[in-house]
C-alpha cells in the first residue's frame, strides 16, 4: 500500500509517498512554512504517517488533520513498533525512532544509523531489535558555519570541497577543511568505532551502518564513498512503523 509520510525536522519538513520500502514523490519544505502548505496538501486518500521534532508545529499539524478529518498515525515513543531500551523513552527524538525502524528494510539487527541533520545522531539497534540508544552532536553546519559567523576573518567553507585525506592545510580554507569538515567526519568515525568495540565484538560494522539526513550530500566524497546512504530513511521508517502497528 502507498503511505504518505511526513518527517518534520528542525530545518526542513521532508515528505514522500512510500510503497514497498521505496520513497517516491519526494518533496521538501522549510519547516517554518510547512503548516501553511499542509492546509491544502493533497494526500490522495492515502494513509498518513508522520513524526516531528518541533512541538509547536506538531500541535498545528494535529489541528489541521482534525479540521480536515484526516486520520494520521503519529510516530512517537508511545506508538513505536520497536522497544526503546533507554532510560527515558519519551525523550527519544521521533525522527531517531523513524530512522531506526527504516533501517530494518536494509539490515537484520544489530545495525547502526547515522542521521546527518541539524544535529547528527548516531544510534544502535541491538541484536534483539530494540532501539538501544546512541549519541547526539552538532551537525555539519555547526562545524562549518560557526567560525565564519563568530570571527571577523575566517570564511564560510563548502564541506564538499574538503579532501578527507588531507592531514594539514596549507592555507586558511584548507586548514578549516581539515579542522571543521574532517573533524566532523572523525567525530562520526569515533562514535561508530566505540559502538563497534562495545556491541560488535570489535568487528567492523561498515556493512551494517546506514547514513541519512539533509547534510549527507555535503560530506567529503572520499569519506562517504562506499557507505550505504538512504536520504529518505525516516520516511521509509514512518511507512514501516505504520504497517507494523496496523498488523
Amino acid at each position: 500500500m502507498k503511505i504518505f509520510t511526513i518527517d518534520i525536522g528542525n530545518t526542513r519538513a521532508h515528505c514522500a509517498v512510500v510503497e514497498g520500502g521505496r520513497a517516491e514523490s519526494v518533496a521538501d519544505f522549510p519547516t517554518g512554512d510547512f503548516a501553511k502548505a499542509a492546509e491544502s496538501m493533497d494526500f490522495g486518500g492515502m494513509a498518513v504517517s508522520w513524526c516531528s521534532v518541533v512541538p509547536k508545529l506538531s500541535l498545528q499539524l494535529e489541528e489541521i488533520f482534525s479540521a480536515r478529518k484526516i486520520e494520521a498515525f503519529r510516530l512517537c515513543a508511545k506508538t513505536s513498533p520497536i522497544v526503546l531500551d533507554v532510560k527515558n523513552p519519551e525523550q527519544v527524538g521521533h525522527d531517531r525512532i523513524a530512522v531506526a525502524v527504516g533501517a530494518r528494510a536494509f539490515f537484520e539487527p544489530p545495525y547502526i544509523v547515522a542521521d546527518m541533520g541539524t544535529a547528527v545522531t548516531i544510534d544502535l539497534v541491538g541484536e534483539n531489535g530494540s532501539y538501544a540508544g546512541g549519541a547526539i552532536a552538532p551537525g555539519l553546519h555547526a562545524f562549518t558555519a560557526y567560525l565564519s559567523e563568530k570571527t571577523a576573518q575566517l570564511p564560510l567553507i563548502n564541506p564538499k570541497d574538503a579532501d578527507f585525506e588531507m592531514a594539514i592545510g596549507k592555507n586558511t580554507v584548507e586548514a578549516m577543511q581539515v579542522g571543521c569538515v574532517k573533524g566532523f567526519c572523525k567525530l562520526a568515525d569515533g562514535v561508530i568505532a566505540d559502538i563497534e568495540r562495545a556491541y560488535f565484538g570489535g568487528k567492523s560494522a561498515f556493512k551494517k551502518t546506514i547514513f541519512t539526513g539533509g547534510s549527507v550530500g555535503m560530506l567529503p566524497k572520499n569519506w562517504i564513498a562506499g557507505r550505504l546512504v538512504e536520504p529518505n530513511l525516516a520516511n521509509i521508517g514512518l511507512a514501516m512503523a505504520f504497517e507494523m502497528i496496523s498488523k
